[in-house]
């Protein structure tokens, strides 16, 4: 939330009902921020308002005049202008890759969040679209704020022996591509294995499938996949890579696949092109937004156009070109960037 005047320009509220919250509501406090708390469940909060109305003013005295929700949700009884974040409309688009509990809540409380709320933020023209398609919303309520990755994380890693060090960890020899993400139906996974069984057949030095990540939901298909094509020896599934891992599994690959039927932005690619690595990535959705001009872009749908694109990657060549393109993709994005960004939708809120 935001105050124009007094001793506290931010206001962080949080619902905290036994006091675990605390250190992790500090963690995004600042010197100009003041945290407030409400003793009690939010998810219980979000279960009573997305049926009876309980106004959120009831929790917290603090009186902003711009108040902003980050989550898709937004409750009745909010003082100030409201803004809120909805990033995608998945649960429109491909409502059966959405967990049931997910789709359950959204559908109950998207749509009056939205029209709760005096301005909607989104991380891509493509989101934008899709929220005026779906909800009727007009063009000049939307603001698009795009993400950025972090670049102090996020860059190329010239020491080998970092690289050999992890891919130790995780069992990984050779060369090999890399999904990193959930395991689940919206990243098309399924048809990866199938594309990379394709490609395999036509240059058995293909490198190495990784899949790192942990089960997300529905996934059970993918592992019969990799069993039905008989890959088990080509496939590695890792499970869940150590947050300080990742960069580094995307700077020893040859290419980061990410083939996903549906993103709201992408953040994975833009990482991995930060990290210097080239992607192959779908040419659907917001992807292409992301990606720009670099990268080998195909039909989700098409397992030999994905084929095609991991024996293409290979290429010494095309990697290089490629790899030089997606370094300087990658500055067109950064979060001080999108901070001002989202500093300037707060002040035309606040003096509207």
């Amino acid at each position: 939330e935001y105050e124009r005047g007094g001793e506290d320009e931010y206001i962080l509220n949080y619902f905290d009902l036994n006091g675990s919250k605390r250190a992790e509501a500090e963690k995004y406090a600042r010197e100009n921020a003041a945290l407030e708390s409400a003793p009690f469940n939010a998810s219980l909060y979000q279960l009573i308002w997305s049926v009876i109305p309980l106004p959120y003013s009831l929790f917290f005295r603090s009186k902003p005049r711009v108040s902003v929700f980050f989550n898709y949700y937004l409750p009745p009884g909010v003082r100030g202008k409201k803004i809120l974040a909805v990033y995608d409309t998945v649960i429109k688009d491909h409502p059966e890759t959405v967990r049931f509990k997910t789709k359950t809540m959204l559908g109950l409380t998207l749509k009056p969040s939205i029209k709760r709320a005096d301005v909607i933020i989104t991380i891509s023209e493509f989101s934008k679209g899709q929220i005026m398609k779906h909800f009727g919303v007009p063009e000049s309520k939307i603001r698009v704020i795009p993400c950025a990755a972090d670049r102090d994380k996020y860059y190329p890693i010239k020491d080998s022996t970092v690289i050999e060090g992890v891919k130790e960890k995780y069992g990984i020899k050779g060369k090999y591509f890399l999904y990193l993400g959930n395991l689940e139906p919206r990243k098309n996974i399924v048809r990866l294995i199938e594309a990379y069984g394709i490609a395999a057949e036509k240059d058995p030095s293909l490198p190495l499938m990784v899949l790192a990540g942990g089960k997300g939901w529905l996934y059970e298909d993918i592992f019969a996949k990799v069993k039905e094509l008989g890959l088990e020896e080509r496939v590695l599934f890792t499970g869940y890579a150590e947050d300080g891992d990742v960069p580094v599994l995307m700077n020893g690959a040859v290419a980061f696949c990410f083939p996903s039927l549906y993103e709201g932005f992408g953040m994975p690619p833009l990482e991995a092109m930060a990290c210097g690595t080239p992607v192959i990535v779908s040419d659907t959705t917001s992807l292409p937004e992301v990606v720009g001009d670099c990268g080998i872009k195909v039909d989700p749908l098409s397992a030999e156009a994905m084929a095609e694109a991991l024996i293409r990657i290979c290429d010494e060549d095309v990697r290089r070109e490629q790899s030089e393109k997606g370094l300087l993709r990658c500055e067109m994005f950064s979060w001080e960037k999108s901070a001002r960004m989202l500093r300037a939708v707060i002040e035309e809120a606040a003096h509207e």
